[in-house]
């Protein structure tokens, strides 16, 4: 296999305070990749950014609200003044809301397909002018399984997942020739303090079941996802969408008819 590196390259991670933002600035650094730290709590990139310093990796931190022109023009900056160049944006920034279409306030729904959508658009736009001066520019942002089926409660979020999909790959046919690659990653079910915060073991250890391979995923199995599709080991993939759910959107059902128990269940009993 042909082996590719990251080392110098310049990104911008826009929702990096946490979660699978904050895993995707870690793998890039780690790599040997330069990166902003950006996103809407300013203290949170700091901490990420001053923890990516202090393991040997090159890290700066900004405050970024995708909905501010202002601010999304402030993030290319810093990129270009801190490394004199941008060769990668990662997108994670998210405007999540739990509600059914029927019930959906027209504001709320703006709201997310303003975040998701329009503001998506409009950072990468920002970056557009400086990845064509890239020897490998890549463009990467975070999908939902809400984007690709219906999902309960996603009556706005996952119609606005859909369009930044389309979106994704309109920009991957039309930038292609500046040889900017754009793809989405979509994670499964992530294990986060939010998830734990917000959820009952119960309702944890349910997902766990419906789950093929048996667990939630950790932040950085999602950042390696994303930071591959970001380096010149990805250099002919573009307009794709990577699932990475651990099966869940396989498992139709993962409970076959007239059996009492899942299939992971099922072969880890026969098999001991």
């Amino acid at each position: 296999m042909r082996r590719s590196t990251i080392e110098g390259f310049a990104a911008l991670v826009v929702g990096a305070g946490s979660g699978m933002g904050e895993a995707c600035a870690r793998v890039f650094a780690a790599n040997g990749g330069r990166v902003i730290v950006a996103d809407m709590n300013a203290e949170s990139a700091e901490r990420v950014a001053a923890d990516i310093r202090a393991s040997g990796g090159e890290a700066k931190a900004g405050r970024l609200d995708v909905s501010s022109v202002d601010d999304i023009e402030a993030g290319v900056r810093a990129v270009l003044d801190a490394y004199g160049r941008l060769d990668v944006l990662i997108n994670v920034a998210v405007k999540v809301a739990s509600v059914f279409l029927e019930d959906a306030d027209y504001d709320d729904w703006e709201k997310a397909f303003h975040v998701n959508v329009t503001s998506a658009l409009k950072l990468a736009r920002a970056c557009l002018p400086h990845l064509r001066k890239s020897p490998s520019p890549a463009i990467v942002f975070a999908g939902s399984l809400a984007g690709v089926n219906g999902y309960a409660r996603s009556g706005s979020y996952g119609p606005s997942k859909g369009a930044l999909i389309t979106l994704a790959r309109q920009m991957a046919l039309e930038w292609a020739p500046d040889n900017i690659r754009v793809n989405v990653v979509i994670p499964g079910t992530i294990m986060t303090p939010a998830m734990t915060r917000d959820l009952s073991a119960e309702a944890i250890e349910t997902r766990k079941q419906q789950i093929p391979l048996g667990r939630l995923s950790e932040p950085g199995e999602q950042a390696d996802a994303a930071v591959f599709l970001a380096s010149p080991a990805a250099s002919f993939i573009t307009g794709q969408v990577l699932v990475v759910d651990g099966g869940f959107s396989q498992a139709l059902y993962p409970q076959p008819m007239g059996m009492r128990e899942t299939m992971r269940d099922y072969a880890m009993r026969k098999h001991t």
